[in-house]
This record gives C-alpha cells, sequence and structure tokens, in this order.
C-alpha cells in the first residue's frame, strides 16, 4: 500500500487513538516527512492536501515582524480596574477568559479564586470558595462554559463545580477518578481534560460527553517518550470552528474530529533543536537548569490557533522567537525580538501569552507600567508630535495608560488573528 497523508492518518488515529505513538507510528512518519521535506528545498513549510503540515523552523532565517502582518488593524485596550478592595488581582493570572459580556481571571495559586469583570473593565464579583465542604475546592485549574454556566475542571477533591456566570455556586459532582483541567468543547458536545499519566495502560486525554459518559481515551503512556510536567491547563485551544490538542515536547499539533485526534502539523527544528533524550536522561532540576539557560527549540505547549494561523513561541538559547504558521499558503515566519506595534505604535509585545477567546489573543501589562511607556514615547517624539499620535492613532492606548497611571492590576491588550 503507498504511503499516504490519508492512510498515515488511518493508521495512527484509528477511533479510541490506542495506537498514537506505536512504532509503526515514527516509521511511517519520519518517512512521510522526509518525502515532504526533500520536494522543496526553498520554501520553509510544505504541506500535501487533506495531510499534515510540516512546519520547519529555521533559526537563520529569522527576521523582524509587524503586528499587522498576522493581526486585523485594531488592538483594544481594558484596564480592569481596582477602586475597591476586592478588584485587586495579584501578579500570576494564569487564564484569562471572555465570555459574553464578561471576563473571567484565574489566579490559581495565590487567592485560589475566579475574579469577575465586565468588557469594560468594571468589577462584578468573585469566585472565592475556598473549604473542604460542599460547594468549595481545595484546588482548581481551569474553567470552561457549557450552557451558559462556569464548570470548573481540575478540582481538588475529585468533582466538578457549575456556577453561574456571575459566581453563583449551583451544584457539584463527586468523581472517583481524576478529571484534569481542560475544556468543554461546542463543537461536538464532549468534555476534554488532560490526565498526569505515569504508567503504561493510563492515558493522557480522557473526553465525556455532555452527560459526562461515553468515555473515549486518546494519548498512552509510552515510557520512552519524554513526559510533560505541567499542569496542561493551556494545551486543548479553540478556533471558531476546532478543538485542537498541543503538549510540551510533542511536535505535533493534534485536532479532533469525528471522535478521532487527527495531527494537522508538525515542527521540524533541524539542527536547532533540542535532544530531548538528553534532557530525559536528567533529573528534574538538571533539566530545569538547562530549559532555563542554553535550551535548544522543542514545542512548549503554548499556541493560539486560527483557521488561518498557528501561532507559538520558542525560547533558543536564551532568546526568544515567535512563530507565525500561515496555513492558507503553508508557509512559516520566524520572528526574532519584539513583535513591532505598527498598528497604533503603542506598546510592543514580546510574546501573544493569553488567548482570551477564539479569534482573541494578547498580553497583560500593569497600569502603571503601561503609563510608564507612555511618558518615554513623549519624550522620544517630542511634545507636538507626541499631541498628534495622542489624539488619533495612539488615543486608546494614551487614554488607557492616563487612566490606569497608577494602578497595578493589568490591562489587557487584546489582538484579532487574522
Amino acid at each position: 500500500m503507498p504511503i499516504t497523508s490519508s492512510s498515515l492518518t488511518y493508521i495512527c488515529h484509528h477511533k479510541v487513538n490506542l495506537n498514537h505513538f506505536n512504532p509503526c507510528f515514527w516509521l511511517f512518519g519520519y518517512l512521510f516527512l522526509f518525502i515532504i521535506s526533500g520536494c522543496n528545498k526553498k520554501t520553509q513549510t510544505e504541506k500535501q492536501e487533506g495531510g499534515i503540515g510540516l512546519v520547519i523552523v529555521d533559526i537563520s532565517e529569522s527576521r523582524t515582524g509587524k503586528l499587522s502582518e498576522f493581526f486585523e488593524p485594531e488592538i483594544d485596550y481594558i484596564w480592569l480596574e481596582d477602586e475597591l478592595d476586592e478588584a485587586q488581582l495579584n501578579v500570576g493570572l494564569h487564564q484569562i477568559r471572555f465570555y459574553g459580556d464578561k471576563i473571567y481571571n484565574l489566579d490559581i495559586y495565590n487567592c485560589k479564586c475566579i475574579s469577575i469583570f465586565n468588557k469594560a473593565g468594571k468589577y462584578i464579583g468573585k469566585i472565592d470558595a475556598f473549604g473542604e465542604g460542599p460547594g468549595e475546592y481545595l484546588d482548581f485549574d481551569a474553567l470552561t462554559f457549557v450552557n451558559e454556566e462556569l464548570v470548573l475542571l481540575g478540582v481538588y477533591p475529585r468533582k466538578i463545580m457549575w456556577f453561574s456566570l456571575e459566581g453563583e455556586f449551583l451544584r457539584e459532582l463527586t468523581l472517583k477518578a481524576p478529571f484534569g483541567p481542560g475544556v468543554f468543547s461546542e463543537f461536538d458536545n464532549r468534555y476534554y481534560s488532560y490526565n498526569s499519566a505515569r504508567k503504561t495502560g493510563e492515558f493522557f486525554i480522557q473526553t465525556l460527553n455532555e452527560n459526562l459518559q461515553d468515555t473515549i481515551n486518546f494519548l498512552p503512556y509510552y515510557s520512552e517518550r519524554l513526559e510533560s510536567e505541567m499542569s496542561g491547563r493551556n494545551y486543548f485551544q479553540k478556533s471558531k470552528q476546532h478543538l485542537y490538542f498541543g503538549m510540551t515536547f510533542l511536535d505535533t499539533i493534534y485536532q479532533f474530529h469525528n471522535q478521532q485526534m487527527v495531527p494537522m502539523f508538525t515542527f521540524d527544528y533541524g539542527n536547532y533543536g533540542q535532544n530531548l533524550e538528553e534532557l530525559k536522561r536528567l533529573e528534574l532540576r538538571d533539566r530545569l537548569k538547562i530549559i532555563n539557560s542554553r535550551v535548544k527549540l522543542f514545542f512548549r505547549g503554548q499556541y493560539r490557533v486560527s483557521e488561518k494561523q498557528f501561532y507559538t513561541f520558542f525560547s533558543y538559547e536564551k532568546k526568544v522567537y515567535n512563530l507565525f504558521y500561515d496555513r492558507e499558503k503553508s508557509q512559516s515566519h520566524v520572528i526574532e525580538g519584539n513583535l513591532i506595534n505598527d498598528i497604533d505604535e503603542g506598546h510592543d509585545p514580546k510574546s501573544i501569552g493569553y488567548g482570551f477567546e477564539p479569534g482573541k489573543v494578547g498580553t497583560r501589562i500593569a497600569g502603571k507600567d503601561l503609563y510608564h511607556a507612555l511618558v518615554e514615547k513623549k519624550k522620544q517624539m517630542g511634545k507636538e508630535d507626541f499631541e498628534n499620535w495622542a489624539n488619533s492613532k495612539g488615543k486608546n492606548f494614551a487614554k488607557t495608560a492616563l487612566a490606569a497611571k497608577d494602578s497595578e492590576n493589568p490591562v489587557l491588550i487584546v489582538y484579532s488573528l487574522k
């Protein structure tokens, strides 16, 4: 039988995917990638129709990049106001989600709470239910939205908890088995969770239907593979039409389709890739030392996706590179340094740290730091040029920075993916 993208997908991703990482996968997979990469040496990426997109990450071809290349020509600024004491947020916000007219901010390690604001940045309320009784939790790791309700996942003690969109506790279901952080997919009306697999026979992904039945498992533990130590709360990402999965140390991004986990694109780092076998042989402490210093390229499990683009960032020997993959043209762009803000000439982001909702991504910066950037810009531009900019292209930036100038709370900077 000839090796084709469709046969590769069927062999390795049939139904419950028990054979995700058996030897046949790697044998056919490497041969498939070899054939593709040999077809055209000039292009950075190549994709067979209906097949896996091969994204070649070549540091030697990195360049500067502008926001307008990858994002729509508008930027929104939302200051989460802190006039009330209960509205003050900690530095660490592990997830920020938009839903309807509200913004939900997850602080998992400090207050173990969810602060709720409206889209104008006004404080509404908080889910703060730390405890061991009914309607309470000792830990949680992610939230999702189902039928106009907020659902907490990755809860300890083991349970799933439902709240109103305003933060009122509604009900809970105690679980016998772990059900980690994840999402609810409206595309097939199923819950998807990431669990830490540590031995043969365990799986990293579990999915249940809306009634928490019909279990399907994906991605079995494989002892020869370097496994992620991360929480997995950001491994599931949505576009406006599909649900995706990408995990630290894996080099393939998957899409869920018809209860199958289908590979969409895979990375080829060439000589810039990190030897994962080398990392696997090390103790965790020594492994982290390398990752924080002289590490080469590997996928870190943080990404954003739309129907037209895929985004992630890499670190190579302490330098950060942003990667944008044009799915329509099958072309990758490796960007060195901060992204140049040519849209309103305000903040130049180092990377895109948050996926707020499908199509909306961005970063955050403390209000007082945004104001400091405004002051520096005035010094650089001169009074007349600064006033012209602040009353035209930079109006939203300047207005928000002035309003939040004394605030420790974040200003959310929101971009729309093309």
